[in-house]
């Protein structure tokens, strides 16, 4: 059977005493080293899916504020071009509308040139057939016969030549 003694009686208080002491001092610290421990580590978590919820968030964000960008380039591009044609369309009225100008110009102008040569050539033609007559006849001096029949020669010289134009 079992006997108690002393030593059996001392062996368990200084096993209470061993376990309180324990208790106090080793287990109890490091309990509340791993509460910390595992609060940190829980934090961290929550932390980590809030970030990352927030990151996707951005993300989300990023992608609407692109295609938005997108969008808004290809609009631009779009006007860019409308813009551009229309300015093309524009010179190139401008450019046809200048082009008939200066064909419209030069055509007065070779008209007029036209005309100056024929009335010079008129006025030589006549002041030639006038010497002519004039050595013919043998007379040397103008005289206001002669005029007349210069005027009236041009005049009759436009009319031909106009009637056959």
């Amino acid at each position: 059977m079992l006997k108690l003694d002393w030593n059996l009686l001392f062996t368990l208080i200084n096993l209470v005493i061993f376990y309180i002491l324990m208790k106090v001092f080793l287990i109890k610290p490091i309990t509340n080293i791993m509460e910390k421990r595992k609060k940190l580590i829980e934090d961290g978590l929550n932390q980590a899916r809030q970030d990352q919820d927030e990151a996707l968030k951005l993300k989300e964000q990023y992608e609407a504020a692109l295609v938005g960008a997108r969008d808004e380039s290809t609009k631009i591009v779009a006007d860019a071009k409308l813009t551009a044609k229309n300015e093309y369309d524009r010179v190139m009225e401008d450019a046809q509308k200048d082009a008939a100008a200066l064909l419209e110009n030069a055509g007065k102008s070779i008209a007029l040139e036209k005309e100056k040569a024929m009335h010079d050539l008129k006025s030589q033609v006549a002041g030639l057939a006038m010497e002519a007559a004039r050595k013919v006849t043998g007379q040397k001096d103008y005289s206001q016969d002669d005029l007349a029949l210069y005027d009236k020669f041009l005049e009759e010289a436009g009319d031909g030549h106009g009637a056959e134009s």
